[in-house]
């Protein structure tokens, strides 16, 4: 199995290009799940592409009432 099930909040924050503090932001406010393993907080490859998708949708919702 070559491909990662999980990453950590740095690789993931900078895979989205935001601080690793929005990161945590996100997952406190149930934007983005993550499981915690011991003391580290880890995020699913597809919770991130769940995240753009729906950011990309509000965007284009916003875009649309103007």
């Amino acid at each position: 199995m070559s491909e990662r099930l999980t990453m950590g909040l740095t690789e993931a924050s900078e895979t989205l290009g935001i601080s690793h503090w929005t990161l945590r932001r996100y997952i406190r406010e149930g934007k983005i799940r993550a499981v915690r393993i011991g003391r580290r907080v880890l995020v699913e490859p597809a919770e991130l592409g769940k995240l753009v998708n729906r950011e990309a949708s509000v965007g284009r919702a916003a875009r649309r009432v103007q």
